[in-house]
């Protein structure tokens, strides 16, 4: 801690609470944030909103019986940077069907004090998005047998300075839950995402269309229209996982045991192509609040991507998750990992047009989560997270035939936590809550900073 002085975060929350018979809320948050280097669980899973200088958000959102909507600006003063469309969404929903129009923070897949997943975390500005699904959705012949699904499809827009023009995300996933009784059932979902369309820098215009939707949709081959490597492959950038949730009820707690299986392409889509890489995890959570109302143990790999070697005719090639040799700021959103951030953003001469893309996503780590409660009024978060990082495939191969010395060679380590206390009403109306995150190993910058956060709620 020996820049403690330089390295404090001081962020003050002024909410302003407005509530009628319909639900409607109003809030106005102002953040001072001074910091040169925010710790990895301050910045990460946080939708983008942490960074130097002092900030200010303004949110109002509603809700009706079939009906919610909200906004979000957020005004970053130092250095003074236009006001920010951080969520505006509207979301309507009839019986099992609804309809989401916007864009709108997203909440953690497994657990609030999860890694995050591969598909989707809340470690990024959340997307534009056009969505539509079936929730909990049981057919009479599937009630009798405890077995319901959920779909949603979506239509969106990614954001990032290197392309001419943003290409589209198309997204989809089913989920189908069976209960063995009332105390157990076990949910299978598979998630894809694809990037197509837009105009990048180096490869121009890609194709458009309901044609090359229903390819996009199917994950086809390219047409003639498209670049002579699509029509080989599937066209545009697919990505996904498969997902399988047990879930199992006792008297006092709930245990979670979950597995995330990643995928990049065809191969990868397959279950032993790249083996065994993806996100093991347990929840264990009290059903009272107690000192461990909650912890959660996650193991993460994604050294295999099936294989080490590029593609041939003897082999798929490696996956290369996240990165694209088209969309080649890869799986990102106005500069941050849309999925799981312990893949790290970053640059090398010489590679990618030596824009930024994924640097690292050949990792092991171990996560864990802690929430609890030390009093009534005041809780507690920990997070701690261990990985050995190596690198990307490709970046490995490239510098090796260069003779060039290559910074991920035996794996890079790094340790990064949090320990947060939360107050809620500590005095009147006013919630307060201290944090201490830190960063020490060979990957990223090694600091550590204390945040404070106040928020006084006035409600008329």
């Amino acid at each position: 801690m020996s820049y403690f002085l330089s390295l404090v975060i001081l962020i003050v929350n002024f909410t302003f609470c407005i509530s009628i018979i319909n639900g409607q809320s109003v809030d106005l948050e102002m953040h001072l944030v001074e910091n040169k280097n925010i710790p990895f669980w301050i910045a990460s899973n946080n939708q983008d909103i942490y960074s130097n200088g002092s900030i200010t958000s303004f949110k109002i959102s509603e809700k009706l019986k079939n009906l919610s909507s909200g906004a979000e600006i957020v005004y970053k003063q130092t250095p003074a940077k236009a006001p920010l469309l951080q969520q505006a969404y509207f979301r309507y929903k009839k019986n099992k069907l609804f309809l989401f129009m916007g864009m709108k923070n997203s909440p953690q897949k497994f657990s609030n004090h999860s890694v995050g997943s591969f598909v989707e975390s809340s470690n990024a500005k959340p997307i534009p998005k056009i969505l539509f699904g079936i929730k909990d959705y049981s057919s009479l012949f599937l009630s009798k047998n405890n077995v319901h699904f959920s779909f949603k499809i979506a239509h969106g827009w990614i954001n990032s300075s290197e392309y001419l023009k943003n290409p589209y995300i198309h997204e989809k996933s089913i989920n189908i839950n069976k209960k063995f009784s009332s105390n157990s059932s076990i949910a299978l979902e598979f998630e894809h995402i694809s990037i197509w369309g837009g105009e990048t820098m180096f490869h121009g215009k890609q194709p458009t269309g309901l044609n090359n939707f229903l390819r996009i949709f199917f994950a086809l081959p390219g047409g003639e229209e498209s670049i002579k490597e699509e029509q080989k492959n599937a066209l545009g950038n697919h990505l996904g996982a498969w997902n399988i949730i047990y879930e199992k009820n006792f008297k006092n707690k709930i245990i979670n045991f979950y597995i995330q299986h990643p995928y990049e392409d065809e191969s990868g889509a397959r279950w032993i192509i790249n083996e065994f890489d993806g996100l093991y995890g347990i929840k264990i959570t009290q059903k009272e609040s107690s000192y461990i109302s909650s912890f959660t143990y996650e193991h993460i790999n994604s050294m295999d991507q099936s294989g080490s070697e590029g593609a041939s005719d003897s082999t798929y090639g490696w996956d290369n998750y996240y990165n694209h040799y088209i969309y080649q700021s890869g799986w990102t959103n106005n500069g941050r990992v849309i999925g799981n951030p312990l893949f790290t953003l970053g640059s090398n001469l010489g590679r990618y047009s030596n824009g930024e893309y994924i640097i690292n996503n050949r990792l092991k780590a171990h996560h864990f989560g802690f929430l609890g409660s030390i009093s009534d009024k005041i809780n507690y978060k920990i997070l701690f997270t261990y990985s050995k990082n190596f690198g990307t495939y490709p970046d490995e191969d490239f510098f090796k035939s260069k003779n060039k010395p290559y910074r991920f060679d035996g794996g890079l380590i790094q340790k990064s936590g949090l320990i947060e206390l939360n107050s809620k009403n500590l005095f009147d109306k006013i919630d307060v809550s201290i944090a201490f995150g830190f960063d020490n190993g060979e990957l990223l910058n090694k600091t550590d900073s204390f945040m404070l956060k106040i928020n006084h709620k006035f409600v008329f």
